[in-house]
């Protein structure tokens, strides 16, 4: 009985090995492209552009895998869209993340206020600027040139 008994516990203990080293079927795409770009941007890496060449990549490899990107994917592609001044490509992609995660509701929200915020900045700091070189434009097509 004590012999069969412990060839039951042998044989469960050999069984939860063999399932803990089976290889699991991830939902997620992982690519090194997505590292290599998020690693860049942590290192202040100022080339916005192979960053965004490096997540194009990453999207298009999941996509073709069929599995879904990793969540903040999106919200990564989306900042980086915004440090190159691309804002309706950043509030795409960070509504992009929203549907995908919908965990991350509140800080892809706040993320988008505050994209929207920097945008409304931007905006009313270029009718600034365009005014100012709106008059100096006209003041030198009018020969008053004060130099």
């Amino acid at each position: 009985m004590i012999y069969q008994f412990r060839r039951v516990i042998l044989l469960i203990s050999y069984c939860t090995i063999l399932t803990g080293c089976a290889s699991a079927d991830y939902i997620y795409y992982h690519d090194s492209s997505y590292t290599e770009s998020m690693y860049m941007f942590l290192k202040d890496d100022p080339d916005y552009q192979e960053q965004l060449e490096l997540m194009d990549t990453y999207f298009e490899k999941a996509e073709s895998s069929g599995k879904k990107v990793a969540p903040g994917a999106y919200a990564h592609y989306a900042i980086l869209k915004s440090k190159i001044g691309a804002e309706g490509e950043t509030l795409k992609y960070l509504e992009k993340e929203k549907e995908a995660f919908p965990d991350s509701v509140h800080y892809i929200d706040f993320l988008i206020e505050t994209s929207k915020k920097k945008q409304q900045t931007t905006n009313t700091d270029n009718k600034t600027n365009n005014s100012d070189g709106n008059n100096s434009e006209q003041n030198v097509a009018e020969g008053n040139n004060e130099h």
